[in-house]
This record gives structure tokens, sequence and C-alpha cells, in this order.
């Protein structure tokens, strides 16, 4: 199997994980690795999807230097020893 992504966690997640700043997950995209963490942290499911299994909309992802949108997670591969940034999108208004 897969070496671990490490995922940094936004503050409101961090309780969630006993204030944990970050988790290490194993997959191969993002979605993968969210729903890697999601098993071992039921809790962390319920932030991360939807009732219908998907990337809940408000979830950006920071990697490489380059924002991810959740509709993006499903395509967008990533490596053993990659660092995820997760946080929540903002919305203008």
């Amino acid at each position: 199997m897969s070496e671990a992504v490490q995922v940094q966690l936004p503050p409101v997640l961090r309780t969630v994980v006993g204030g944990q700043a970050s988790v290490n997950g194993v997959g191969g995209t993002i979605k993968e690795v969210l729903k890697d963490l999601a098993t071992a942290r039921p809790a962390l499911g319920l932030h991360f999807f939807d009732e219908s299994g998907n990337v809940r909309r408000n979830i950006i992802c920071l990697h490489d230097g380059i924002v991810i949108r959740a509709q993006e997670f499903a395509e967008h591969n990533v490596r053993a020893g990659d660092e995820l940034i997760l946080t929540d999108a903002l919305a203008a208004g």
C-alpha cells in the first residue's frame, strides 16, 4: 500500500482529532486520502463528505502551492510524502 500523505487540518477540525494539527492518510488522489482519514476517524468524514458521499464543496486544499477545489479532489494526484493543507472556502458577499 502507498506511503502516507500528511494533511494539515484547519483549527476547527483539530478538536475532532484530539488537538492534532495534522494527520496522515493514504491514497493516490486527494479524495482517496480524505476517504482514508474518514474511515480511520469517522467524525472527520462528517466534515469532509455530504450524505451522498461527495466531498463538501466548501473544502479547498493547498497542494504544492496550488489551490485545489473540492470538485477536483478525485482527479488530483498526490504522492507519498506530500503535504496537503485543508481549509474552508470563503464566500464573498
